[in-house]
């Protein structure tokens, strides 16, 4: 599989998760193709020209570095498509913190049922974490990171992220009914505010974020939580 393949497969199937009715045929039209041009491409039958290519790059906002025409080795397609599934999916990461509490085992279904996904999701994420580097198994099949904090930095697929950021959104839609409001904390505020501020603003919201880590980590882990923190305009900047 190449590298425009992978992108449109994970694409694909994080727009399924969030909504079960989105059709191949509906991406296709998104990305004004035919479905079985697009088919064709995600299954690696079809190879699209260069401009093709880039069209639908700039559909998905995805800004790419290298040349698209370089024919990758197989190593590097395998690690591409690692990376793209580890930060597309928010549980990659919480299985890593899984890892601090006491009695955590590498094992798929004990992972799943902790963070209610799939015993072959949970199976996925395990190998190609431990393939990565990241996690490293022992013999009693306890697990920890031995790789450095994992962050995205500005070479990172900006639609790699935001399939991370859809996956921790639709998540927070379902706790919000499944939490006790005691053991979560949900709130929002509509501002009309200084846009030329907004730099400083997420510098603040950066700093708070590692403070509540900081907070939350002192002493024993015993659960794993997820923090997520919007900030968006409403209004069109076009319209003011």
């Amino acid at each position: 599989m190449n590298e425009i393949s992978t992108i449109l497969k994970v694409e694909l199937e994080t727009r399924q998760e969030l909504n079960t009715a989105y059709s191949l045929r509906s991406f296709a039209r998104f990305l004004e193709t035919s479905p079985a041009t697009l088919s064709q491409v995600i299954s690696g039958k079809r190879q699209l020209g260069r401009k093709s290519q880039e069209k639908m790059l700039e559909k998905l906002g995805y800004r790419h570095n290298a040349p698209l025409n370089k024919k990758p080795k197989k190593e590097e397609i395998r690690i591409q498509e690692d990376l793209f599934e580890l930060i597309g999916h928010w549980y990659y990461f919480a299985i890593l913190s899984l890892a601090n509490l006491k009695g955590a085992k590498a094992n798929p279904r004990w992972i799943a049922s902790q963070l209610n996904i799939t015993v072959e999701e949970s199976n996925q994420a395990i190998s190609r974490l431990e393939r990565l580097g990241i996690i490293q198994i022992n013999k009693d099949k306890s697990f920890q990171q031995i790789s450095p904090p994992l962050k995205t930095t500005d070479e990172v697929p900006s639609m790699a992220i935001r399939n991370y950021h859809k996956s921790v959104l639709k998540m927070a839609q379902l706790k919000i009914d499944e939490v006790p409001v005691e053991k979560r904390e949900y709130r929002a505020i509509t501002i009309s505010g200084n846009s030329k501020k907004l730099k400083r603003a997420k510098a603040i919201i950066n700093e708070l974020k590692e403070v509540v880590s900081e907070t939350l980590e002192t002493g024993p882990s015993d659960t794993v939580y997820q923090l997520s923190i919007q900030l968006f305009p409403i209004v069109e900047q076009s319209n003011i």
